[in-house]
């Protein structure tokens, strides 16, 4: 069944989803991040926001620095010194968070562009493996839903270790690092058979920037998935807070917690047979089908008064979450040349973060002048335009193909 598109994938890309299962549940340090500066280490709150922000920011060094070496290098290596890097901070941060919880701070900040280089080197990796647009969305498909199987399991485990050993959670957070970069290491080979891309676009000894903005097809894509960005974010910034002005403190708080299960279960069962449904159509018109899930599940958060109308919303969105993480990275590397796939996918990573990253500034400019209602249907309004600018993409791609 949906599971079979999976098992016929290449060997190696089964590889790296084991090893995205290890390394996401092991993520530790970075789920409980903001709980270690100001519990572990001692940091007030303000100092706590501006070293998460510094950590973003050098995360998103790391990912320009790893997308160069990975497309100058072989990448798994680049990925493997990446992880190993990251692996002996942690062990660092573990020996001396008792004596030295300051120092630990710093450690982390270190670890970060390490931590950041990683994410375009997964993608370009799992591009290289891949064989096809139809193969490469199947085989984005199930690393994402890797990534999902481990965060469903990683945060319980993170939990427990916090309040009980943190020398030990960083520890194994280390130790998971090292068994995922052992296994790409030991079993993926040291760069793939044969390149299955041509190279798409002006020579290969343009600049990175001159290259990119050439590519009119991703200058688009950038533009949609950054506005993207700025509307999913809201579900992590302004749905608790909205759950916590309908319900209380207490309840607010538990049906968050349920709507997040709600998301990740999803996740977990309809990701295989979403793709399944969608894996024929277009990249782009895959991607205008999922914001349309969003009109519709953020639109109910808009007039939703119970737990049972929440939950269902829920659900109905992170059908179009699914559409657009696993079409979005397929799209960049059919349209990435070859020869630069790893820095296209770290220059579009740190660009979309930007909507990320403004999105709660301007969620919450827009509660202090209005209320929640206001807030999901300009969501709304934004995924309309982002919807547009799919179908537009779609019909760039059609005369694109036409032309060539």
């Amino acid at each position: 069944m949906a599971g079979g598109s999976y098992r016929t994938l290449d060997r190696n890309i089964h590889i790296l989803f084991l090893a995205r299962i290890i390394n996401r549940f092991g993520d530790f340090v970075q789920m409980l991040l903001v709980l270690i500066l100001t519990v572990s280490i001692g940091m007030e709150e303000h100092q706590a926001g501006l070293f998460t922000t510094l950590t973003i920011f050098a995360a998103s060094l790391g990912q320009l620095s790893g997308g160069f070496f990975a497309d100058k290098y072989p990448r798994k290596y680049v990925m493997v010194v990446c992880q190993l890097s990251v692996a002996v901070l942690y062990v660092a941060s573990g020996l001396l968070i008792v004596d030295s919880p300051m120092v630990v701070a710093y450690l982390i900040l270190i670890s970060s562009p390490f931590r950041g280089a990683t994410w375009p080197v997964s993608h370009a990796l799992i591009a290289d493996y891949s064989e096809g647009e139809m193969e490469r969305a199947r085989a984005f498909s199930l690393l994402y839903l890797g990534s999902n199987i481990g965060v469903a399991v990683g945060p319980l485990v993170a939990a427990f270790l916090f309040s009980r050993n943190l020398f030990l959670l960083f520890m194994i957070s280390a130790a998971t690092l090292v068994v995922s970069a052992g296994l790409l290491g030991v079993f993926l080979p040291r760069q793939p058979e044969k390149d299955h891309d041509v190279a798409v676009g002006p020579p290969t000894s343009n600049s990175l920037l001159r290259l990119f903005f050439s590519n009119r097809l991703l200058v688009v894509y950038v533009v949609a998935f950054t506005l993207y960005n700025l509307i999913y974010v809201q579900h992590s910034f302004a749905l608790p807070l909205q759950m916590n002005d309908l319900f209380g403190t207490r309840l607010g708080t538990e049906g968050y917690g349920w709507l997040m299960t709600v998301n990740a279960v999803t996740v977990l069962l309809m990701t295989a047979i979403v793709t399944r449904l969608t894996i024929h159509g277009s990249r782009a018109m895959n991607m205008a089908l999922g914001t349309l899930f969003y009109v519709v599940g953020f639109g109910a958060y808009a007039v939703c008064s119970s737990l049972v109308a929440f939950l269902g919303a829920t659900f109905i969105w992170t059908l179009g979450e699914i559409l657009l993480a696993t079409n979005g990275n397929v799209f960049v590397n059919r349209h990435a040349p070859s020869t630069h796939r790893a820095r296209f996918n770290s220059l579009v990573s740190v660009v979309v973060g930007i909507g990320s990253t403004i999105g709660p500034t301007a969620g919450g400019l827009l509660l202090s002048v209005a209320g929640f209602s206001t807030l999901w249907f300009s969501a709304v309004g934004v995924a309309m335009v982002v919807g547009a600018l799919f179908l537009m993409l779609r019909r760039m791609v059609i005369r694109s193909e036409r032309g060539s």
